[in-house]
């Protein structure tokens, strides 16, 4: 029985932390789009951190749907599929991850031409480079 409880634990929490990431950042992406939209003194463009709403959702679809029978069993999710639908998940993961990529280049040139269209200037004193990504800082002008 000691044996069947850690996959379940270790899988649970790799369940949990999955969409807390996803579900956090997405956050964090939402809210700098938001402040745009609301014409706030400083924006923040996050070019990394832009994949990450489309991007990590193929890996968090396919724990979500392949957790519940690998908790239940007690074992890993690759001992309870078969190669043929691990390969499937793994496709499905690359396929958002993609989706991610040309996600983020497309919303990063829709923000940028809001940027400019409502008044905003780059600031380089501003801008950070952290370990999620660039954070581009744009202050409203006052024309």
């Amino acid at each position: 029985m000691q044996r069947k409880i850690s996959p379940r634990i270790a899988c649970s929490l790799l369940l949990l932390i999955a969409i807390f990431l996803w579900s956090s950042i997405t956050y964090v992406v939402v809210m700098d789009y938001m402040d745009l939209l609301n014409h706030l003194d400083k924006v923040q463009v996050s070019i990394i951190t832009l994949w990450c709403p489309l991007g990590m959702l193929g890996a968090v679809f396919s724990l979500i749907l392949m957790s519940p029978k690998a908790i239940y069993l007690g074992k890993g999710i690759g001992e309870v599929y078969s190669p043929k639908a691990m390969q499937l998940a793994n496709k499905v993961t690359i396929y958002f991850a993609l989706a991610g990529v040309a996600f983020a280049a497309g919303w990063t040139y829709h923000s940028i031409a809001l940027l400019e269209k409502n008044g905003y200037m780059y600031s380089r004193d501003l801008t950070k480079i952290t370990p999620t990504g660039i954070h581009l800082m744009y202050i409203k002008t006052t024309h």
